[in-house]
């Protein structure tokens, strides 16, 4: 799935036909730039090299023993990230976007857009290793894809086309052989940001296999998976209830990963935004904003904070809210915005994707307080909009000693039943 404007060459757009014509001039220059590399500096090299996109840097590999030594190394590649970051070719504005076409069917899209911006290309990924999936990130440039069916669960660098197929779960003890998991689960990915170990997070709630109420003994159950262990463990049951909603951005900010839940209280249901911290692998509860009801919101990052993004559907105000040091501060007040219908999330330049009436996205600066159409029209509901980040960094480095990617094969997880 590598991002290739190549296969975009048919389009006759103006601002399409620029951008093209506009890498391959920068391209040239850098080609120019390493030719003359020969009598530079080793650091200038490598600094060179570091803001070099990562389809040419895997090419630049095979120039010479050094140079695989300089791209290879766990140095480069976390400067080289640091680089990404920092880097605004136009060439780089792309999303991910996730939606349903039909039941229990889930299509992504990458959208290529300009600096306007707007959406000038897109195309169906039909090769995603694994087709009809949830998917979650980038961290690092690392994907986690949960399949809709079958519970199939795998991490996934698009760039490098490294994948590794997450062990089934296995039922926490002393699970009755009448209960089972259900097929929904809650999910969260992101990194320990002490070990530098890729964690995936496993929420899952359960069911009967006859088809009886559940026992409210049963609470929903919490499972870890490391990438160094290749293995998952059972860490507890949360202390509630809670009724998970959807992420549709990715929510991991500073070794945390956040989810927007509700729990049921005297008749009255309750939100509370849950936070998981990858270094300790614990879970914690907090409050939400006294915000107006009724409103459609999601959760996001803004300012580098936790943010909660709130639409009333009467007034059709849109408000931003970020929690900072335990406390909720409104950051921005819009509108009536009369064509919104949904926060989605968070992009870059903390711009914010809202969804219309009539399957249309547009995208909110909240610095100019503008609204930008994003010139994109789809049918079905948005599922989430995540952005695209290339990287060097490798799952399989990142795995214990010994263990080959290529040995690892799909599995399903057998204690999952259907709702």
């Amino acid at each position: 799935m590598a991002l290739s404007l190549q296969r975009y060459t048919e389009s006759y757009d103006d601002n399409l036909l620029y951008l093209l014509k506009e890498r391959r001039r920068m391209e040239k220059e850098r080609s120019m730039n390493i030719k003359k590399g020969d009598h530079m500096p080793e650091s200038l090299i490598i600094e060179i090299l570091s803001w070099l996109p990562v389809n040419d840097l895997l090419r630049f590999k095979s120039v010479c023993k050094s140079w695989y030594a300089i791209i290879s190394s766990s140095d480069f590649i976390s400067n080289h990230l640091k680089n990404y970051y920092n880097n605004n070719y136009r060439w780089r504005n792309c999303l991910l976007f996730h939606h349903y076409v039909s039941y229990g069917e889930l299509q992504l899209h990458e959208l290529l857009l300009d600096e306007t911006p707007r959406v000038i290309a897109d195309e169906v990924l039909y090769n995603i290793p694994i087709y009809c999936s949830y998917i979650c990130g980038p961290c690092e440039g690392i994907y986690y894809l949960n399949e809709h069916n079958f519970c199939a669960r795998a991490l996934w660098n698009p760039v490098t086309n490294e994948l590794i197929h997450l062990p089934p779960l296995v039922a926490k003890p002393n699970l009755p052989s009448n209960i089972c998991y259900m097929h929904v689960e809650g999910y969260g990915f992101g990194l320990d940001p002490l070990t530098k170990d890729f964690k995936v997070v496993a929420i899952k709630t359960h069911c009967t296999t006859t088809g009886e109420d559940l026992p409210s003994m049963y609470p929903h159950s919490v499972y870890v998976y490391s990438l160094w262990t290749n293995s998952w463990r059972y860490i507890g049951d949360l202390s509630r209830d809670f009724r998970l909603q959807e992420n549709k951005c990715y929510t991991y900010s500073n070794g945390f990963y956040y989810w927007l839940g509700s729990y049921k209280e005297e008749d009255v249901r309750k939100e509370v935004v849950i936070s998981f911290d990858m270094a300790t692998d614990v879970y914690k509860e907090m409050h939400v904003p006294d915000y107006s009801q009724p409103s459609s919101n999601c959760i996001g990052i803004y300012d580098e904070c936790l943010a909660l993004l709130t639409f009333q559907t009467i007034d059709k105000i849109f408000d931003i809210w970020t929690l900072k040091e335990g406390s909720w501060i409104k950051k921005l007040t819009m509108g009536p915005l009369p064509d919104i219908w949904n926060p989605i999330g968070h992009w870059k330049d903390n711009c914010i994707l809202l969804e219309c009436h009539y399957g249309k996205l547009v995208l909110l600066d909240s610095e100019s307080q503008e609204l930008k159409d994003l010139a994109y029209q789809y049918e079905r509901t948005c599922r989430g909009v995540f952005a695209y980040m290339e990287s060097l960094v490798s799952i399989k480095d990142k795995t214990m000693p010994g263990l080959q990617l290529e040995e690892l094969k799909p599995e399903h997880d057998q204690s999952c039943c259907k709702n």
